[in-house]
């Protein structure tokens, strides 16, 4: 693996010598975890980093906005309102009619399930201001993936409990859901082209998962789906994207494969019927899971994680031509393991990539920001000569420890290792701190030896009372 630079001071702000490089990467965070999820180009030609942090170590996992103005320096960052454990950002847009950034969370609510809920920013220059805030509170754990303009309107987009749904913000009688009695369905990517909707995601099919596409015309009604476009795929396959274009749409999907790691493919479909085209795999021997995919100047860029070099994973960002013909790709990254997360181009071409680093601040997670200047650039990135900014942000000094918190319900020793105690009987669900159930038991005894160390969070039900718990796990 190519080593990008040397040591860095945490708290210093570095640059090489060329600051209106072709090709730049920002590296933003704190001292535990900040993982990146989206990237928005902002209308006055900066961008937005959306993720979610533990890093303010209060015990909690906020929604995380970071803004870098035009010249790529970075301005202002924010956490999303307190008063939930557990919020993590998913997706973001510019609202169309507004220009405000809308963000969307998956939050823990009140109602002790997950629900979505979109946070209206105002971008003020040097600040920000959170104008509004709209929860969609469900009896059942909600897991949003896509916020989107359509039809003069702002959608959600996501899946719950084995269905899919949409929901229109400002009409809560304009929701659709749809689902097989006896299958699940997930939601990963909704697109929107010409007034036509495209929602990316997976189907359970005799107990095996296939990519699955459902697309919606400009009358809000449903035109055509197509479950398991590839038939030709071995054991697991599952949507990553769908990328729009004149005519139809490109599905990037990842598959599993006998005698090679987990790979991706893409095939593309006509707005006639849904009909796919010819699968085109684009994974070699290498491990390769999809992450994005957009149609550009006539033909596809793609983003997806990789091992190339072997020892650790990158961001493997292919040129390709209209129907998947390879062109060119890059292998973006450090001695360290990176993430991606997102990709979006804007209007001047530019190519504004997010994910997620191991080591650079403190050896926590940090947000990584790659400003690419123009798709023509692709096959000639050289990682050693990027140019580098990194920030420990100030926002994320003034911490207070797990233990300054006070519940009904208690839990010991915190951190902890291979066990933990709570101070009553208990009903209990061990969340990770992205959200996914990792155990559940009644009793005083939580066995922690099955989990990986970092931040967890324990709901605890007992007959007085019911708290949710921050829990560090050290290795």
């Amino acid at each position: 693996m190519k080593k990008l630079f040397g040591l860095i001071t945490s708290f210093a702000i570095c640059t090489l010598a060329f600051s209106q490089a072709d090709v730049q990467l920002r590296i933003i965070g704190g001292t535990y975890e900040d993982v990146a999820t989206s990237v928005v180009p902002a209308p006055d030609g900066g961008v937005y980093a959306l993720g979610s942090t533990s890093s303010h170590g209060d015990g909690t996992v906020r929604g995380y906005i970071a803004y870098y103005d035009s010249e790529f320096n970075y301005t202002w960052s924010a956490l999303t309102p307190h008063g939930s454990m557990i919020e993590n950002v998913v997706d973001g847009i510019i609202d169309n009619s507004t220009g405000d950034l809308l963000i969307l969370t998956k939050r823990l609510g009140e109602n002790g399930t997950y629900n979505s809920m979109v946070h209206r920013i105002v971008n003020l220059g040097t600040e920000c201001s959170f104008t509004s805030s709209q929860e969609i509170v469900d009896s059942d754990n909600q897991s949003p993936s896509s916020l989107i303009n359509w039809r003069g309107s702002v959608y959600v987009v996501g899946d719950s409990e084995g269905d899919c749904w949409l929901k229109n913000l400002d009409d809560e009688n304009d929701t659709q859901s749809w689902g097989y009695n006896l299958s699940n369905e997930t939601v990963a990517a909704a697109r929107v082209h010409n007034d036509t909707l495209y929602v990316a995601g997976s189907t359970v099919v005799d107990g095996v998962e296939v990519a699955s596409v459902w697309a919606w015309g400009a009358n809000g009604n449903t035109i055509w789906a197509n479950i398991g476009p590839d038939e030709n795929a071995y054991g697991f396959n599952y949507s990553n994207d769908i990328a729009t274009y004149d005519g139809g749409a490109t599905l990037l999907f990842s598959l599993e494969r006998e005698e090679n790691p987990l790979g991706n493919g893409i095939i593309r479909f006509s707005d006639a019927n849904g009909n796919p085209n010819t699968v085109v795999y684009g994974s070699a021997t290498y491990y390769r899971e999809g992450t994005r995919l957009i149609h550009h100047n006539g033909g596809l860029i793609k983003l997806s994680h990789t091992n190339f070099y072997g020892t650790n994973t990158d961001m493997n960002l292919v040129s390709m031509g209209f129907h998947g013909g390879y062109i060119d790709h890059d292998v973006l990254g450090t001695d360290f393991d990176e993430k991606p997360a997102d990709m979006e181009i804007d209007d001047e071409g530019v190519i504004w990539i997010v994910g997620t680093t191991y080591g650079y601040l403190n050896g926590s997670a940090s947000i990584c920001i790659y400003r690419i200047a123009s798709s023509d650039l692709i096959g000639t990135v050289e990682p050693e000569e990027t140019d580098l900014s990194i920030t420990n942000d100030p926002m994320l000094y003034g911490s207070v420890g797990i233990d300054d918190q006070e519940f009904a319900i208690n839990i010991y020793p915190n951190p902890a290792s291979t066990q933990a105690t709570l101070s009553e009987q208990s009903d209990y669900v061990i969340y990770s701190a992205s959200g996914v159930e990792c155990a559940r038991g009644f009793g005083l005894q939580l066995d922690l030896s099955s989990l990986s160390g970092g931040l967890y969070f324990v709901k605890a039900t007992s007959a007085n009372s019911t708290a949710v718990l921050p829990l560090q796990v050290i290795r």
